[in-house]
């Protein structure tokens, strides 16, 4: 047996390897992340700038939490209503809803955009398309729909309040935004009315995950798709793809270190334009990410990884939480967040 001699000249170098190893894989992940960042931010379509320009109305095609007309109409981050002028379901095909956004893991995994299909690429008079904004990627569902459609809510706006809905999908944040603006084809359920041109979301190459599969959804981010899409009245076969679809849901535990860290995150991200240390915690979080299909004690080990992870930032939020509350001077903006994901807590 090895003795306490014996043993205390090893344990120098070995916590020194683990440092060293820890700070090369900090150091890989974090270039990985940062070299995502554009040059430039995303070109907008010349017929939405038309249309802004001229304060003319615009067609918009929701996925995602954006399904329920309750929900669009209160997601300005300044606080002002949004009013739809109409909002009705319709499709459009050789288009996708991917799960493919980066999120707020564990938390929030990944994000819904649209993506297009193999299929778009292999149409005639597509190709005049296939510019900068429809680049071709090898993403790929997780669960596939059964045809090469998406289904979602065509959404008639004042251009006010369309910048408004821009605005609140991170559509100002230039090289580092999340979401560019593409054009798309509606077709509306009903049949007595013709297909329009709407501008949709699809994910910039810096707001997508590096990994060609969809990710799981959240449960809760899940719920208000199913939520939405049955309020909007959606096919019932798209209605069941996303009932059937894959979830995954973090214990309560590691959600409340999750909202607490995100407090403190958004404040160095947009309070004080610093972008190195979230970026670094999302890209280090994704590495230690599990999926429910794999064993329990993987699950297990994942979620520790994250807690480590979070804890100093959570501790940080959970204290400036705490000060802007006894004081009542915590942001409307802060308030919506946490009631955003403390609703199914």
């Amino acid at each position: 047996m090895m003795n306490e001699s014996s043993a205390s000249p090893l344990v120098a170098p070995a916590c020194t390897a683990v440092v060293v190893a820890a700070t090369y894989g900090i150091i890989r992940v974090y270039r990985s992340s940062i070299s995502k960042i554009p040059k430039e931010g995303p070109t907008r379509p010349k017929f939405l700038l038309d249309a802004l320009a001229a304060n003319e109305d615009v067609y918009y095609f929701g996925v995602g939490s954006n399904l329920s007309r309750t929900r669009l109409e209160n997601r300005s981050i300044s606080g002002k209503k949004i009013h739809p002028i109409s909002f009705e379901p319709c499709v459009i095909y050789d288009f996708r809803l991917a799960f493919n956004m980066t999120g707020i893991p564990p938390m929030e995994p990944a994000l819904g955009s649209i993506e297009p299909l193999p299929s778009f690429y292999e149409k005639d008079g597509n190709q005049e398309r296939n510019s900068r904004q429809l680049w071709r990627t090898e993403s790929k569902a997780f669960v596939a729909y059964e045809t090469n459609e998406c289904h979602g809510a065509l959404i008639k706006l004042s251009a006010e309040d369309y910048e408004l809905v821009y605005k609140s999908e991170g559509g100002d944040k230039g090289a580092t935004q999340f979401y560019e603006e593409i054009e798309v084809n509606c077709v509306p359920y009903d049949k007595s009315k013709e297909p329009v041109k709407a501008v949709a979301y699809r994910g910039t190459e810096y707001g997508r995950l590096d990994q060609v599969e969809d990710m799981w959804p959240s449960k809760r981010y899940m719920g208000i798709l199913r939520s939405g899409a049955a309020e909007l009245g959606l096919e019932d076969s798209y209605q069941k793809w996303l009932a059937d679809h894959p979830v995954q849901e973090p214990s309560l535990f590691l959600k409340k270190v999750s909202i607490n860290s995100c407090l403190f995150m958004g404040v160095l991200r947009f309070g004080l334009n610093m972008h190195f240390i979230p970026h670094l915690q999302t890209a280090m979080l994704y590495q230690v990410l599990v999926l429910p299909k794999e064993p329990a004690w993987k699950q297990y080990l994942g979620e520790v990884a994250a807690v480590i992870i979070l804890f100093p930032s959570s501790l940080l939020g959970f204290t400036l939480r705490t000060v802007l509350e006894k004081s009542g001077k915590t942001p409307p903006m802060v308030k919506k967040f946490i009631e955003h994901f403390e609703e199914t807590m």
